[in-house]
């Protein structure tokens, strides 16, 4: 769904991109063709070749690439400049898409910290030995750990709600041809 000049939305662009990219991967394997030779190990026959199909045009397919190569580097950076142009709403604040994707980064991986905390904290670690018991507290208090991994959670959740309504309302500078 273009905006009325023509243009993607970012989230369209988003797709275009990762279309691009898998395009690209494909057109780099066909035109790399049988260089890679580490499959010959496996094959009994030593007299098998591969030779191009008839209707294999290799330059074509290498103008295609180069062509797409610099499409997908213009659409990468109208995307950058659209998530730098774009603000949304966090905590109050407006940031912008960027800075929002990179907290969204920073909660990930805040909340793989955490959770383990919360793990570590949820029991006591009783070591027997011959006459006494050695009693070892978590460091964290599981309420507080576990408080925080939800706090976590609802912070992510609304920043990557507010990061989808800002993908579909935001326009990226890039027309498909």
């Amino acid at each position: 769904m273009l905006d009325d000049k023509g243009n993607l939305y970012l989230f369209e662009a988003t797709e275009l991109r990762n279309e691009y990219d898998r395009h690209i991967k494909l057109l780099e394997k066909l035109i790399e063709g049988d260089q890679n030779k580490s499959d010959r190990f496996f094959n009994n026959r030593d007299e098998e070749e591969k030779e191009p199909a008839s209707d294999f045009n290799q330059k074509e397919l290498e103008e295609k690439l180069k062509r797409l190569q610099i499409k997908r580097v213009k659409l990468n950076q109208a995307i950058q400049v659209a998530n730098f142009k774009y603000q949304i709403d966090c905590d109050g604040e407006k940031i912008s898409i960027a800075e929002a994707l990179e907290i969204r980064k920073n909660l990930l991986t805040d909340i793989e910290a955490i959770s383990q905390r919360v793990i570590n904290s949820a029991y006591k670690r009783i070591i027997h030995k011959e006459e006494r018991d050695i009693v070892h507290e978590p460091k964290h208090p599981f309420k507080q750990m576990y408080d925080n991994y939800q706090n976590n959670i609802r912070k992510i959740r609304h920043i990557l709600t507010q990061i989808h309504i800002a993908n579909h309302r935001s326009v990226v500078n890039f027309k498909e041809e």
